[in-house]
């Protein structure tokens, strides 16, 4: 397969500091997950990110930075990305870093591209004492992430011309837990915005600190790259399959992400918030057992009436929208000072844990920030701990944890009894005690390597079943991550990556086994955004054109979508036996109280009551059966090959297909 598209690589060996520059030859490697697969599988020490092969173009949404590499928190390969990454990282004039090795103490990673050279080396920093406070040079302090990246900006940003540089970097969780999350912020006029970007799950920043011991990289330079900047070539692919120029495409396909008018307001959290109805998670998940009523009378209150009220005052009407730090017409970024407000943070970390207030929520999420924690993972935990002190299952003062009596945690007296300002900011209070318990006093230790473990430890201790009131999925030995805040079985399905999306995750009834195939037919098609290192909140448009444009442009004889399915299948293949059956009794009643919920709605569909009756026989028997189904589906989708993930034309092209048929 000999094409145009010249990537090349940077080897980077922590231990020596020696680095060495590679053609890319190897036909199997397009976008950054093809080569951190393809790296990984020939050492698993290898820690790698990069963008895709459109990170130079003009086209929007295209540049995000994809990490890969051994998860943790996950105990497998996995890929996490931040968005407007690759827009800079492209600039020192490679495609993809490949990382090995150890430093002999922490460090700062420093990459530049200066006057046709590239240049590699390691600064040894201590990030304990950055992270414990840092005064910025315009006189305001920072902690724990913020802190880290601000200070590396600070003492190695005059080495690069004008905005052309970025920063990632890790906060103490990276240090103390295995879900430390890797953070960069855009950088516009000389300074770090607020605008912040995570590659936020499967704990990659804990990996990248305790393995090799690079806490923060700064990195851009003065490379440019002239490749696909010609806007007619750009629009004739847009043209030819949406019948708009590719700017009218992308703002007609990503209305979500900037503003819906009939809903009044947008971005993550303002869609999901205002459609959620009574499918909202809240209280540890409590929520599902809650007759329907009471859960949409929640949502009202607490939600329309107030957390939204204020999100849509506040930042939808005096249009506080950003982008990530590449050019998009997008501006996904919805702020409200410097609090970016995403659905599953400021869910996870909000109703989850009963906090329906902004202000108490933009409290707990920043310090969850700063801490540089999974804000789905530790919210979960949070959301755990507090029903397990309510329910008297632990004992709070054994753990330096509040009393039982400050917590206002649950639906116990409805809705109408909880102040939605105040009980909020009570949760948020102990929210944060919990995480500074974990990361900094000897009680949080059993709790450092995620729910799984410290629910075995918390057993033992107390001699209670704490582990069914946890929310994860299971995956190897010790291995789990707490599943996105969407109500959908999809979402906790045995994939070989999860926490993502990376699975079928449409709330509507399927029955188990199609389940397991759509949820491959979505991994493929999530990895045509991954390994082109586009947005997925453009995927409306990278799953219908991206290959072609990729194949046209560079000349690539490939077929995308059985390119991607054999990278799906390999991972799923070399997962072998670590998918684990459920552990948790309050996973089980995730998935029971979401049939019931069908059923309620009057669904007509026998399976669906077949599965419904199981359940109220034998809960734990009939979920095992659901999920071996769901097992099987994916089995038999990967053996059956890329046919299993058929293309779904876009509008334009299903309209051009008609009228060519017709003719």
């Amino acid at each position: 397969m000999s094409h145009r598209l010249m990537q090349r690589e940077l080897i980077i060996c922590a231990a020596t500091g020696e680095f060495e520059i590679r053609r890319i030859v190897d036909d199997r490697i397009i976008g950054p997950v093809d080569h951190g697969w393809i790296r990984y599988r020939e050492d698993p020490d290898s820690f790698c990110w990069g963008g895709g092969p459109l990170a130079g173009s003009s086209i929007p949404g295209t540049r995000r930075l994809v990490f890969t590499g051994w998860s943790p928190a996950w105990e497998g390969f996995y890929i996490s990305s931040l968005g407007g990454g690759a827009f800079v990282s492209h600039r020192v004039g490679v495609d993809f870093f490949c990382l090995r090795g150890r430093c002999d103490t922490d460090s700062v990673l420093v990459l530049n591209h200066r006057n046709g050279e590239i240049e590699v080396r390691f600064e040894p920093i201590d990030p304990d004492v950055v992270w414990a406070s840092y005064a910025a040079a315009d006189g305001t302090g920072r902690i724990g992430f913020f802190a880290l990246q601000q200070a590396v900006f600070d003492r190695y940003g005059a080495e690069y011309h004008d905005d052309w540089m970025r920063v990632f970097a890790v906060g103490p969780a990276a240090r103390h837990t295995n879900e430390g999350i890797i953070g960069s912020s855009h950088v516009k006029k000389g300074q770090i915005t607020p605008v912040v970007d995570w590659a936020g799950r499967g704990g990659l920043g804990s990996r990248l600190l305790q393995r090799h011991r690079v806490a923060a990289c700064i990195f851009g330079g003065d490379w440019i790259d002239p490749d696909l900047k010609n806007s007619q070539e750009i629009d004739g692919y847009f043209l030819e399959h949406f019948g708009q120029k590719a700017i009218k495409t992308d703002i007609a396909v990503t209305t979500k992400y900037r503003y819906v008018p009939e809903f009044e307001t947008g971005g993550t959290f303002g869609v999901n918030m205002t459609t959620a109805d009574d499918s909202l998670y809240s209280f540890n998940y409590g929520s599902v057992y809650q007759p329907s009523l009471a859960r949409r009378r929640q949502h009202q209150q607490l939600i329309l009436d107030h957390y939204l009220a204020q999100f849509n005052e506040q930042t939808i009407k005096t249009r506080s929208f950003y982008h990530c730090g590449e050019p998009c017409p997008v501006v996904c970024k919805k702020l409200h000072r410097h609090y970016k407000k995403d659905y599953e943070p400021y869910q996870a970390l909000g109703p989850l844990c009963g906090i329906f207030d902004q202000r108490a929520a933009e409290r707990i999420n920043h310090t969850v920030d700063a801490m540089g924690l999974d804000a789905i993972q530790i919210g979960s935990t949070i959301s755990w701990l507090m029903e397990l002190v309510r329910d008297g299952l632990i004992p709070p003062g054994e753990l330096g944890l509040p009393p039982a009596d400050t917590l206002r945690f649950g639906f116990a007296a409805g809705s109408e009894a909880f102040d939605v300002v105040e009980d909020s900011a009570r949760n948020a209070d102990y929210a944060e005690a919990i995480v500074d318990m974990i990361l900094l006093r000897p009680a949080g230790a059993p709790f450092r390597s995620g729910m799984r473990s410290a629910a075995r430890w918390l057993d033992a201790a107390y001699g209670t079943r704490t582990v069914d009131r946890a929310a994860y999925i299971p995956h190897g030995e010790n291995g789990g991550l707490a599943p996105n805040q969407y109500w959908a079985p999809g979402m906790l399905s045995p994939m070989p990556i999860m926490g993502k999306y990376f699975c079928y995750y449409g709330v509507d009834f399927v029955s188990p086994r199609k389940l397991g195939w759509r949820n491959v037919h979505r991994m493929v098609y999530e990895l045509f955004s991954e390994n082109s290192g586009a947005c997925r909140f453009h995927r409306k448009w990278v799953e219908a054109i991206v290959d072609d444009v990729i194949r046209a442009h560079y000349d690539i004889d490939v077929n995308y979508e059985a390119h991607q399915f054999e990278l799906a299948r390999q991972i799923y293949e070399s997962q072998g036996d670590d998918a684990v059956f459920w552990e948790s009794e309050r996973i089980v009643d995730i998935v029971h109280q979401y049939l019931e919920r069908w059923a309620e709605m009057g669904l007509d569909d026998p399976d669906l009551h077949r599965w419904v009756r199981r359940f109220r026989g034998d809960k734990w028997t009939a979920a095992r059966a659901y999920w071996d189904e769901i097992a099987a589906g994916i089995r038999e989708a990967f053996l059956a090959g890329p046919e299993a993930v058929p293309r779904q034309l876009s509008p334009h092209q299903a309209a051009a297909l008609e009228a060519k048929e017709k003719a």
